[in-house]
């Protein structure tokens, strides 16, 4: 079954590929719609590398070699195996950029943090509805520091019930009453020191409310995933990553086709927008695999911010079948990863670390 999906979803990568023209996206383009209502329907209904990835191994030759060790220890091709998943993200974004619109990606172990990672470093990108987590994460720290309590009341709702709908499905009305809770002048100066290229320049007020002014960047999209992975037996990340898992609008992309394999579980958050043929279609994720016994075989960060065509209401964009191949095809090499040590270290076990 998994093998037909991959080959299903391999064709429509390839026709993505051959039939879109490259769109060049400014830094904050102009967004006459937002990604969606207060109902969480999409932009058309108002109602509703310079990165920095570890490089890989240079080529060794037989005369570099040094004398054999006096216990096993893991062939090249396993070493490797890390460094390969980080350079297949490189090149996969080098593919897709210009032939396919923009994008920019990017990926971290989650289990070893000397692990395969990938971090495109291009600067700032209109996030659209990613940045609402890094409000969600501010918002629970004023909670849990005391000055803020779950059940009062704003515009009606309890605080929690706002956050909930903020990430959950995506309601703009929910992130504006947060923003004028809290202000977005304290918002934007605690952003300045934990995620710098994070700029919230928007009240989120009504339809029109300039979000295409925020800006943040893959960076830091990484870095709020690995603090909240890192810290995720403590509150309020334990309440943050509870609430990604419970989103339920548009889980179309990262979480489309991996999200149905046995053992797999997915913290998601999305964003996208439109402005006329041109369209963003953003998605970030936490994804973990765990084993029979319960135990995590694997987790990783992964984030798309894509710029392309605008295709109908049914594909959305054209970005988005790419991103779900992009995502399978990122999760199997990462699967097969684990299965190669999982089974060298099962046949070694003194060379574990």
């Amino acid at each position: 079954m998994k093998k037909t999906i991959s080959v299903i979803l391999s064709v429509v990568f390839v026709l993505a590929f051959t039939g879109c023209t490259s769109i060049v996206t400014p830094v904050h383009p102009n967004n006459n719609g937002s990604e969606n209502g207060i109902n969480g329907n999409n932009a058309t209904d108002p109602n509703g590398t310079n990165g920095y990835e570890d490089p890989p191994p240079p080529p060794i030759s037989p005369a570099d070699l040094p004398p054999a060790p006096s216990v096993d220890v893991p062939p090249l091709w396993v070493k490797n195996v890390p460094h390969g998943v980080a350079d297949f993200v490189g090149f996969a974004q080098t593919q897709l950029t210009g032939a396919h619109g923009e994008y920019y990606i990017g990926m971290a172990d989650l289990l070893n943090p000397d692990g395969y990672r990938h971090i495109d470093d291009s600067g700032l990108i209109h996030p659209a509805s990613t940045i609402k987590c890094q409000i969600m994460e501010y918002a629970l720290l004023q909670v849990h520091a005391g000055n803020a309590d779950v059940s009062e009341m704003i515009d009606g709702l309890t605080l929690m019930y706002l956050i909930e709908r903020m990430i959950q499905v995506s309601c703009n009305d929910s992130t504006g009453s947060l923003i004028a809770r809290f202000g977005r002048a304290n918002i934007q100066s605690w952003l300045d020191v934990n995620y710098p290229d994070t700029e919230l320049n928007s009240d989120w007020r009504g339809y029109n409310h300039n979000s295409e002014y925020n800006a943040s960047s893959v960076r830091d999209t990484i870095a709020f995933l690995e603090r909240v992975w890192k810290n995720r037996d403590e509150q309020p990340y334990e309440r943050m990553l509870d609430i990604m898992f419970g989103t339920t609008f548009s889980r179309l992309k990262i979480p489309a086709v991996i999200e149905e394999f046995e053992g797999v579980k997915i913290a998601n958050k999305t964003g996208s927008f439109i402005d006329g043929a041109k369209t963003a279609d953003h998605d970030m994720a936490i994804v973990i695999k765990y084993g029979a016994n319960g135990d995590i075989e694997f987790a990783y960060a992964l984030t798309f911010y894509s710029f392309s065509q605008f295709i109908d209401e049914e594909t959305y964009s054209a970005a988005r079948p790419a991103i779900i191949s992009m995502s399978l095809d990122i999760y199997e090499r990462v699967r097969e990863n684990h299965e190669k040590f999982a089974l060298y270290y099962s046949e070694n076990p003194g060379a574990r670390p």
